[in-house]
Formats: structure tokens, C-alpha cells, sequence
């Protein structure tokens, strides 16, 4: 009986050890991920030419907050903001503009930049996913006082519209080449990658698309690659709009795939041990009768979630879509596809 506290203080220090260590992964995870974005930002910014058409400049690279913020549309964007609590929050800095670091601490740290908010908050959607990011969290990132970032960013929504912002600019339009088909080819397969690596973007992408200045662009540059094919706007609309719902879907069914991959890996079941209840299984689909199809398909040994096949079902799609596209295309004209 008397060891029994002892027992306890034990677990619960090798509970604490546990968090800790969970914590200090975490945080480094978001390090790595913070440093990475910051790289592939540099060397976007070295590979862009100068202004020319289709790429009006670099003005938005230079925040990766999300632009100048008249380039927002109305009620919405970082110079908007809709409740008493965010105008309170701006209140509380002094008038100078200036902005501590952390709390009660008497000397100025360098100030914050509405930047570094948005891309510590990717670092950490990117590592611990988009439930981890708060105002507190980032604060953390960024060893800063929490009520210093209400001077740059309103809320977490809006936080929210320029992280996608953000994001939805590294996309990378190419300038057009003259081939529509390749053109769009090349646009979802980049935003196929980008949506891979930010995973957590597929929880807001549909549910409230952002309108800030790289989204504006990146449109922008997506329509010139349909330039020339005398299609009205709504009709290039929609087909900008089929491309990328094929992309979203394929990259949920994705994540889906890797999700349940984990849970498998995770459950440690060997391929001897799964086979048995496989064909089990199997066979009672056999005798029931009505799933002659599905038993054909579990026969011929395919796998229609393998990691190892993702590019061509993707591109199997894609080549699909695309075609579609074409035959749309020669319908409108009245002949055939240019």
C-alpha cells in the first residue's frame, strides 16, 4: 500500500516525459515546415521575371500576407474588420505602432509583420494540422505576446483567408504556351502537389474560398491559358471550375488512401494474418450470389488504393477530363477542337 503513490508520481512522470516529447516533435516539426515554405518563397521569388503580361509584377510576393489590402474585395480581407472585439484588440497597442515581444517585458523586441503570422500559422496547420492553429499557438512560434498579433490580423477567420491566400499563390501558374490541353494539364498537377503538401487546406478549400490578390491572380493567370479558343467568360469559367473539382476530389481520395494506410500500419496486422479472413470474406460474397462483379475484381489481386499507382490514376483521370473539355470545346464552336 505504500508504494502505491510512488507508482503514481512514476506514471505520471512518464506521462509528462511522454508530452513533453510529443511537444518538442511538434515543435519541431513546425520549424522544418516554416523553414521549407520560407525556402521554396526564396526561390520563387528568384525564378519569377520582371513585370510582363500575365505577371503584373511582384508586389505580392513581397507580403505573403496576402497583398495590398485594397486588392481585397469589399467586407472582407486584412482591412476589414466586422465585430467591436477586433477594433478593441488594435486599441491596446500605443499609438506608435509599437509591438513587444511576449509579455511584461520592458525592452522592444523587432516588430511582428503580418507575414510572419500568416506563415508561422502554415507551419503549424502543416505540421500539427488546422485545429492546432490559434492565436496562442502562434504566439508561441513566434515568441511574441499573444495580443500582439490582433494588431495584424483581426481574427482567426481572417487569418484563415490569408493563409489560403497564401497558399493558392504557390501554385505557380506557367505562362501560357500556346497548348490549352498541356496548359491545364501542368496547372492541376501543381495544384495537385501543392494540395498534397498542405493537406489541411482541403477542410476550407470549398467551404470558404478566399478572395485576396494571389487568388485574383492566379485566376487571372489560369484564364490566359484559354485565351484564343472564343470561349465567353462563364464557359472558361466552368471549365476552370471542372479542372479543379477533379483535382480536389482526387486529392481527398488521396488522403483518404494515406489515412487508411496509417490506420493499417498502425494496427499491425501482418499479411499472413489478414489473408485468411480476406479469403473467408470472400468467399461468402461468393456463396450469397449477388456480388459476382466485386468477386471478380477481389480475384484478379488489384489494389485500387495502392500508393505505387496514384500518378497514373491521376493522370488517367486527368486525360479524361481533358478530353471532355475538348469535345465541349467543339460543340461551342460548331466543329472541332482547336
Amino acid at each position: 500500500m505504500e508504494r502505491q503513490p510512488a507508482q503514481q508520481d512514476d506514471r505520471r512522470q512518464a506521462l509528462q516525459q511522454r508530452m513533453q516529447a510529443e511537444r518538442d516533435r511538434k515543435r519541431t516539426e513546425t520549424e522544418r515546415r516554416r523553414a521549407e515554405m520560407e525556402g521554396r518563397r526564396a526561390e520563387k521569388q528568384r525564378r519569377r521575371p520582371g513585370p510582363q503580361r500575365g505577371n503584373p509584377g511582384q508586389e505580392l510576393d513581397g507580403d505573403p500576407g496576402g497583398g495590398p489590402d485594397d486588392l481585397w474585395p469589399p467586407f472582407t480581407g486584412p482591412g476589414w474588420f466586422p465585430d467591436r472585439a477586433s477594433r478593441a484588440h488594435r486599441m491596446l497597442h500605443d499609438s506608435a505602432g509599437r509591438d513587444q515581444r511576449g509579455r511584461g517585458r520592458n525592452r522592444l523586441a523587432p516588430a511582428l509583420s503580418r507575414a510572419e503570422i500568416v506563415d508561422a500559422a502554415i507551419a503549424i496547420a502543416d505540421a500539427e494540422g488546422s485545429d492546432a492553429v490559434s492565436m496562442r499557438r502562434i504566439a508561441q512560434v513566434l515568441r511574441a505576446g499573444t495580443m500582439s498579433l490582433y494588431w495584424h490580423v483581426a481574427n482567426k477567420e481572417q487569418l484563415l483567408d490569408l493563409m489560403m491566400d497564401v497558399l493558392i499563390g504557390e501554385f505557380d501558374v506557367p505562362e501560357p504556351s500556346g497548348d490549352w490541353r498541356e496548359d491545364l494539364r501542368t496547372q492541376a498537377r501543381r495544384e495537385r502537389a501543392t494540395l498534397l503538401r498542405h493537406g489541411w487546406v482541403m477542410d476550407f478549400l470549398g467551404s470558404r474560398p478566399p478572395l485576396g490578390p494571389n487568388t485574383l491572380l492566379h485566376l487571372d493567370r489560369q484564364l490566359a491559358a484559354l485565351d484564343g479558343l472564343g470561349l465567353d467568360v462563364a464557359a472558361a469559367m466552368n471549365i476552370l471550375g471542372t479542372v479543379q473539382t477533379y483535382v480536389m476530389g482526387s486529392v481527398l481520395r488521396e488522403m483518404q488512401e494515406a489515412r487508411a494506410q496509417r490506420d493499417q500500419d498502425q494496427a499491425d496486422i501482418t499479411h499472413e494474418e489478414w489473408a485468411p479472413a480476406r479469403t473467408a470474406w470472400r468467399d461468402r460474397l461468393a456463396a450469397d450470389g449477388r456480388f459476382t462483379r466485386v468477386v471478380r475484381f477481389l480475384d484478379a489481386g488489384i489494389d485500387p488504393d495502392a500508393e505505387e499507382t496514384r500518378d497514373d490514376r491521376f493522370e488517367f483521370g486527368l486525360d479524361c477530363i481533358i478530353d471532355g473539355i475538348a469535345a465541349k470545346i467543339a460543340e461551342f464552336s460548331g466543329g472541332e477542337s482547336p
